[in-house]
């Protein structure tokens, strides 16, 4: 997934500066599959990043789910399993209402 992963870098790098407001869906479906590459790589840090920008930019909550999501994954993933379970909580408490 490594070359998968320097794919959906480069496509981020060519977004133009507005492309959250340009391009919305693509921005967000392009961040969403680089976080789950760079998740797939062990690349935590790189998971983090996305996941802050998405949800700096996100205009919906369930916009941020699913990212969110790999987000959690990443964090069981390099065994902080309080703040995963913290943010993992903090979601379901926003579903629930």
């Amino acid at each position: 997934f490594k070359l998968a992963s320097s794919y959906f870098d480069n496509g981020i790098s060519f977004l133009q500066i507005n492309h959250w407001t340009e391009h919305y869906n693509l921005s967000l479906e392009v961040f969403e599959l680089a976080a789950k590459c760079a998740l797939t790589n062990g690349d935590h840090s790189r998971v983090k990043l996305l996941y802050q920008e998405v949800v700096r930019e996100a205009h919906l909550f369930e916009d941020t789910l699913e990212i969110t999501y790999t987000n959690i994954r990443a964090l069981y993933s390099a065994s902080c399993l309080e703040e995963a379970l913290t943010k993992l909580l903090c979601v379901l408490n926003k579903l629930g209402g």
